[in-house]
């Protein structure tokens, strides 16, 4: 914050368009700023501290992915915020779970050791015999700011940054994914944020965990015999659903007739979805051998009627055009095959004549 009697400024961004220029861009919040006034400035040190840590838990990741991923990989964007961190690199292929755990591993290993943090201004050319990182394209100026992490980081960098690894505490990565083609994205949090992100990930496993009647840690093994038992029910509906099927279709096979030498049969089936339909006039032709089998119910508030054809009758009646006669008595359009087919229409009412339409087409 940039403030006077008259005047406070929000900073923004502070951007360096030429090597001794600096200037702050943000907004002004209250009165009017005029050239030549002495102004204060004042850090909000909460934000600066979230954003050091931060800062250098991304030079660990850089130089922990070198490691794990390859040397291939180099910077190709980051964001340092106050709440979390960003880092783009150069990558072919997504960085798989086994190799992210690695990455996550040894990052809150070098936290742990306590790594001290300098930082030393010097020519750009002895920084870069030194092995210093910098970012491909960027200009630097004749003298650069070298951040090193110990001996294990060695990185060109102008921005804020902790005095030893260990004031970082804990880091977590919470994403990974593609941002172009060759470019990977981390994102990442740090201290304080990466705790409160744990504990709730912590509050939701425990939510879980009750809701099933168990701990945390036997989570894996509460599922899996739950998904089995859900299987068994399955199997056992589908057991039950098979024993019905068979009734009804007896049930229908009692109400075939003939209708010129040839066996029809149409009926009304309640509560069955087209898919079901479909399969009953499959096993209807089966049990039939030879005839018409036609199925209408109700589907979504709309009339559904289904018809089959046994092959055997194919020739002298196709099933697609059937169907397009009978489906104007429920005002809708049908199709299909000539061994089958199908129709939808609104008017519900006229169902019962649709099917018995079938007896006229014969």
């Amino acid at each position: 914050m940039i403030f006077h009697e008259d005047f406070s400024f929000q900073v923004e961004e502070t951007l360096r368009p030429l090597e001794n220029l600096i200037v702050h861009k943000g907004k002004v919040k209250r009165g009017t700023a005029r050239e030549g006034m002495r102004a204060s400035l004042k850090v909000d040190s909460d934000r600066r501290r979230a954003i050091t840590l931060n800062h250098t838990g991304t030079h660990l990741l850089q130089a922990v992915l070198r490691e794990v991923v390859g040397t291939h990989v180099h910077q190709a964007g980051s964001l340092v915020a106050p709440d979390r961190l960003r880092f783009d690199f150069t990558h072919f292929a997504p960085v798989d779970k086994k190799d992210l755990e690695q990455v996550e591993a040894l990052v809150n290993e070098k936290i742990r050791e306590n790594l001290k943090i300098e930082t030393k201004i010097m020519p750009v050319e002895d920084a870069l015999r030194l092995g210093a990182m910098a970012l491909f394209g960027e200009k630097y100026g004749e003298r650069v700011r070298v951040v090193m992490v110990s001996d294990f980081s060695i990185e060109l960098c102008g921005g804020t940054h902790a005095s030893r690894t260990g004031d970082i505490g804990l880091f977590k990565i919470i994403n990974e994914t593609g941002v172009a083609a060759g470019v990977r994205r981390i994102e990442a949090l740090t201290g304080e944020g990466a705790y409160r992100f744990i504990r709730e990930e912590e509050r939701e496993l425990w939510e879980i965990a009750s809701a099933l009647k168990s701990a945390p840690g036997e989570l894996s093994s509460r599922l899996e015999r739950f998904f089995e038992r859900q299987k068994e029910l399955e199997r056992e509906i589908l057991s039950l659903r098979d024993k019905s099927s068979h009734k009804e279709i007896l049930d229908l096979l009692a109400s075939v007739r003939e209708v010129k030498g040839v066996k029809v049969l149409s009926a009304k089936v309640d509560g069955k979805d087209p898919k079901r339909m479909r399969d009953f006039v499959d096993q209807l032709k089966v049990k039939l051998g030879s005839g018409i089998i036609l199925l209408g119910g109700r589907s979504e508030d709309k009339a559904s009627l289904i018809l089959g054809v046994t092959d055997d009758l194919t020739e002298q009646f196709k099933a697609n055009d059937l169907i397009k006669k009978i489906a104007l008595h429920i005002g809708g359009k049908g199709g299909g095959r000539p061994d089958f087919a199908q129709a939808g229409g609104a008017d519900l009412e006229k169902l019962d004549e649709a099917l018995k339409a079938i007896d006229d087409l014969i």
